[in-house]
């Protein structure tokens, strides 16, 4: 059986298993510390230690094949599936209750369409004298530095939901059912989604979103009483999670992010505020549209024979790179490549690997939130 994906160094890239050892080093003590200083006040160590070590493998297996996505994928689902196990498992056993969170865990998604409640309560708080910078601000500044620290790129290493949604995408070989005829057209859906959000959670002062679309509160958290109203809320939220989880694997795109995601059209606007980019190189682009079939996000836009096109909505998950028959788009800075540098760690001295060290341990310490946690759960699930 031929297997599907072989693990080979990449060819005069300097990524020599020396590199990629280092590189690896230099992602797992970061994720140590911070997984041990957020899942160590609860739960052994040892586990906060072993997603360390799946965080620092996961950069080798980068750095010595040379490859992103492929790795990325498996990172970001297995981090999705943790979400999934720490907090559901729950729902079966009391002793496997959610040690981080909660009944329901905070929701970076929440925020977005939100946002403009946020600013009223910050000016109930100065007009009341009650307002406090690291106070009720916390959040926001907590926000504003993953945004800096890795822009878009949240949407394909950290979210919990884009996990899910990208995990599912890669399963079939080939779509069975083919989008790309309409999806640019109502690409910018999320968009206006996240203006109607933005205003009717203002005017009714209630997180709107949770209430009527999020697929994760179908456990009761979040809803109406008795009634029609309940009843509507459950049959958007199937909707929502049908599009979460059934829609990808019939479309091999990443449905619920990229159409249904208030987040995705945040991040798409203040994701620009992160210098990491993904460039195409215009003498290079022969107009395949190769690209265009493998992102998972429908955000590249290339007629046929034309050039590819990278839109705000492109998440910097790299599959497109290696899509390229010509190689013909790079991780950047602002547009920018650094200037290549020799020697044995020469290789790690690109935008990919900063941007991939950047990603990596964020989402990893993100991650550390739920994992650690969720690696126990299982633990004590087949120990009995």
């Amino acid at each position: 059986m031929k297997p599907l994906y072989t693990i080979k160094p990449a060819a005069g890239d300097g990524n020599t298993a020396a590199a990629a050892a280092v590189f690896a080093l230099l992602v797992f003590a970061p994720v140590l510390f911070f997984a041990s200083l957020i899942a160590g006040r609860e739960i052994s160590r040892y586990y906060a230690l072993a997603w360390a070590l799946f965080a620092g493998g996961t950069a080798f297996a980068i750095a010595y094949t040379g490859r992103v996505s492929p790795w990325r994928r498996l990172f970001f689902s297995v981090s999705a599936l943790a979400f999934l196990t720490h907090f559901k498992l729950g729902l079966v056993s009391k002793s496997l209750a959610p040690s981080c969170f909660t009944d329901a865990p905070f929701c970076h998604i929440a925020m977005a369409p939100y946002f403009l409640n946020y600013l009223r309560q910050q000016y109930l708080a100065l007009a009341g004298g009650g307002w406090a910078l690291w106070g009720p601000l916390s959040l926001g500044a907590a926000w504003l530095f993953v945004t800096l620290a890795l822009g878009r790129g949240w949407c394909s290493w950290a979210c919990f939901y884009g996990g899910i949604d990208d995990g599912l995408s890669s399963l079939p070989r080939k779509p069975l059912l083919k989008i790309e005829g309409w999806a640019l057209k109502v690409r910018d859906l999320p968009a206006a989604l996240l203006i109607f959000l933005l205003l009717v959670s203002l005017g009714y002062a209630l997180p709107v979103y949770c209430l009527w679309l999020c697929p994760f509160k179908l456990t009761g958290s979040f809803l109406d009483g008795q009634g029609w109203h309940r009843t509507a809320q459950y049959a958007l939220m199937l909707a929502a999670l049908a599009a979460l989880v059934i829609a990808p694997m019939l479309t091999r795109k990443r449905f619920f992010c990229s159409f249904l995601c208030p987040f995705a059209a945040w991040q798409a606007f203040w994701g620009r505020l992160n210098p990491f980019r993904l460039t195409a190189a215009a003498e290079q682009c022969n107009g395949c549209r190769s690209c265009v079939a493998a992102c998972p996000m429908t955000a590249i836009r290339c007629a046929p024979g034309g050039k590819a096109e990278i839109l705000a909505y492109c998440n910097l998950c790299g599959q497109c790179l290696d899509a390229c028959p010509k190689g013909g788009l790079r991780y950047t800075v602002f547009g920018l490549e650094l200037p290549a540098a020799g020697g044995v760690l020469g290789g790690l001295y690109s935008v990919k690997y900063f941007y991939v060290f950047s990603a990596l341990t964020l989402g990893a310490a993100f991650s550390s939130l739920w994992a650690p946690a969720a690696l126990r759960d299982l633990v004590k699930l087949i120990g009995g």
